[in-house]
């Protein structure tokens, strides 16, 4: 443990810690994360904003460092008090101008912001691939209104029909597009509407009928797969 802090520190008195790029993917997606359980719609450009002046708050702690070891180091040998705080004034305004215009700014345009800008993009990219992902694991809309076909048929509800009021019920519990449900349902209900399936579309109904089919034997539901499997029957086969 001391290990690392002496050698995070000697990143830090070097500057090597404010540009590291794996330091600043993590604080990026930290800080993100931390503002997003805050605020639900917290935009990466304010957490950009946010480690932007963190970078320039490093920088002055680094000066005061560099500041406080020079004082710290030469105090001892120095004669007469007002000249040598006279010294260190000028010293460090020289210091600090001469630190911001040629390492400061240069590291900031050359090194940090193109690195903050690419962790950005791969934190992006990353959050663009977990919801695809979530999107592939998810039911189709076909599959979900199949089974929600089964529960209201096994429960002998009777309540579904391929209508706008059961597609809006769908869609609230579903939340997904009323017009889209009511595509389904007319597939469902209709059976000039399955004649008209092309062979692709047959193909998709398939994936759906064994999509619904997982579930119901997840839940060893075995009135479902046969009432699911009477449907399916009346759907022409790939």
């Amino acid at each position: 443990m001391t290990s690392l802090k002496m050698q995070q520190l000697k990143s830090f008195f070097t500057f090597d810690s404010p540009v590291n790029y794996y330091n600043i993917y993590k604080q990026f997606s930290q800080t993100h994360n931390q503002q997003r359980r805050l605020y639900a719609n917290w935009p990466p450009e304010a957490t950009r904003h946010q480690l932007i002046n963190e970078y320039w708050n490093n920088t002055i702690w680094h000066y005061l460092l560099l500041i406080g070891i020079s004082v710290v180091s030469v105090f001892p040998f120095s004669g007469d008090p007002t000249a040598f705080l006279f010294s260190t004034v000028l010293l460090s305004i020289v210091l600090y101008l001469f630190l911001h215009y040629t390492v400061y700014r240069r590291v900031f345009s050359r090194e940090f912001m193109p690195k903050l800008e690419t962790a950005i993009a791969t934190y992006e990219d990353r959050e663009r691939s977990q919801l695809e992902k979530c999107k592939q694991d998810q039911l189709s809309n076909r599959a979900l209104v199949l089974l929600y076909y089964v529960f209201d048929k096994t429960s002998k509800a009777n309540y579904l029909a391929p209508s706008d009021k059961c597609a809006d019920l769908l869609h609230k519990l579903y939340g997904v597009s009323p017009k889209g449900i009511k595509n389904e349902l007319d597939l469902i209900y209709k059976k000039d509407k399955r004649a008209k399936l092309e062979s692709r579309h047959i193909v998709e109904v398939s994936k759906s009928f064994e999509e619904a089919y997982k579930v119901l034997e997840t839940m060893q539901f075995e009135d479902g797969i046969k009432c699911l499997k009477s449907l399916e029957q009346q759907f022409p086969r790939p």
